[in-house]
């Protein structure tokens, strides 16, 4: 009997180099530069350093010797990643021969982590940073004030202060909208720029520029507070819409591990199909030390506009 090949570490590469630019809406998320701190503890336990300094600088007394100490202390915090997921198919091989080998592994894998797999991690992204910031954070820097263009760009002021005033670093910080934000943004600029240009000496604006951030505009249905991640990511009618998020990059981990990929030729155990075979670990954590640095505004969800049931008129009558 062959021995089983994992190909779970190579797999993994060509996920993130093939996908994650592009086709994954939180991509700078998950490959956030925090994760090289991650040391994994066994196949789903995680370990990061936690640098303390006790005290600041004292008053020197001359002739004095100090009480010399260790001044800082070096501790572990554990967590444990709880997204344990697979996915798998079988595939006839009368389907690749009659298709010209257009379905194969390869490309129904491909098809698969465009069409399920990349919106299902824009998802968990988004839905679990906002758990998280509620557990941790007890909901500081989650607002469901009513955006227009006419308070928009104070609503974002008001969160770049906050971070500003939270020493977060100007560099590595995004801004992700929806597409109906966006384009609320891009009015408002307009009306903002006219109001500068006829008024020099009454600009009706605060510190920040929009340019001060990366913008990353999201299809709405992947910006939620919560969804049914069952089979797959379904949207839930009790979730909120998330119309803004601001986040320095890096106060969130976001490890992703394969566990197993593989997939066996046609047996008589699998009917005589191929089949294919996936699962692996990930999650979204913020760090215990770094939640002042996202923050959201969410609002309740637009519902669907209900078909017409108007007929047209005919002709003549």
């Amino acid at each position: 009997m062959e021995a089983i090949v994992n190909y779970a570490d190579k797999y993994q590469k060509a996920v993130q180099q093939g996908f994650y630019d592009g086709h994954l809406f939180t991509s700078d998320l998950w490959l956030s530069p925090s994760n090289k701190l991650i040391d994994f503890d066994g196949a789903k336990h995680i370990k990061i350093p936690r640098l303390t300094i006790l005290e600041g600088r004292k008053d020197r007394k001359r002739r004095e010797i100090t009480d010399i100490k260790a001044n800082y202390s070096n501790d572990w915090d554990s967590y444990e990643l709880t997204n344990e997921r697979y996915w798998d198919t079988l595939v006839d091989p009368s389907d690749v021969n009659e298709t010209n080998y257009a379905i194969t592994i390869a490309n129904i894998t491909r098809q698969f982590n465009l069409d399920e797999k990349m919106p299902e991690m824009d998802k968990y992204m988004f839905s679990k940073l906002f758990l998280e910031k509620q557990t941790k954070d007890g909901g500081k820097g989650i607002t469901t004030d009513t955006l227009d263009e006419k308070n928009i760009l104070t609503a974002f002021d008001n969160m770049m202060t906050d971070f500003d005033e939270a020493r977060i670093p100007s560099q590595g910080r995004f801004l992700y909208v929806t597409t109906k934000i966006n384009a609320m943004l891009k009015r408002a600029e307009t009306i903002n720029r006219s109001l500068v240009l006829k008024d020099p000496n009454n600009i009706n604006r605060s510190v920040h520029s929009l340019d001060d951030v990366s913008i990353i505009v999201v299809p709405t249905d992947l910006m939620q507070t919560a969804y049914d991640f069952t089979v797959g990511a379904k949207t839930i009618d009790n979730s909120k819409q998330i119309d803004m998020m601001l986040i320095s990059n890096g106060v969130q981990i976001a490890p992703e591990k394969y566990n197993f990929v593989g997939f066996d030729d046609p047996m008589a155990i699998n009917s005589g199909n191929c089949l294919y075979y996936e699962s692996s670990y990930n999650d979204v954590l913020l760090l215990n030390t770094k939640t002042a640095g996202i923050q959201f505004v969410i609002s309740d969800k637009t519902a669907p506009q209900a078909p017409s049931t108007k007929t047209a008129s005919k002709s003549g009558k």
